[in-house]
């Protein structure tokens, strides 16, 4: 049996980069995608009390391939009075140390337009700076092998992917 893990991780790019950055290199593999759309509930809290509220979602899994069933579901949530921070959800067959996992999510931040573990000045002014989504989020790409030392961006992945060359987007 296949062994499944998810992966949620606090980025910096919006839901529809990162959902954007998985569709080129999936198109670029021929593998075919089945795009979703929803809601989620998520926590806000109003001073001392927790808020239901619900989040769009964006949703994108693979249908064939090496990697069939993996998903990643993306949405922005606002945890306290305002400034929102984006979450990418990953399923991930085989769990995040299979090699071509690891190979996928170094191709999918190098594809994305902005370091996906660091936040504008602006960004954590709005949602606070005592967070500890800043933390947090570098050591979950640590965790996975990234370097996130202040001038390691932009990064080149490891090894290429199938139909992508180097750079290439």
């Amino acid at each position: 049996m296949v062994k499944r893990a998810t992966l949620d991780l606090e980025v910096s790019p919006s839901p529809v980069e990162c959902i954007k950055a998985l569709r080129q290199l999936a198109e670029s593999a021929g593998w075919q995608l089945e795009r979703h759309e929803g809601s989620r509930l998520v926590d806000r809290f109003a001073i001392i009390m927790p808020m239901a509220q619900s989040a769009r979602t964006l949703g994108l899994v693979v249908k064939d391939g090496p990697l069939r069933g993996l998903e990643l579901v993306c949405w922005s949530e606002t945890r306290g009075s305002s400034g929102a921070i984006n979450i990418a959800s990953w399923m991930l067959p085989g769990g995040h140390d299979h090699p071509l996992t690891r190979n996928l999510m170094h191709n999918w931040v190098a594809l994305l337009p902005r370091c996906p573990w660091k936040w504008t000045f602006g960004e954590k002014s709005k949602i606070g700076f005592l967070l500890p989504v800043w933390r947090k989020s570098k050591n979950k790409f640590i965790k996975l092998g990234f370097d996130v030392k202040s001038k390691q961006w932009p990064i080149e992945a490891e090894e290429p992917w199938f139909g992508l060359k180097s750079g290439e987007e």
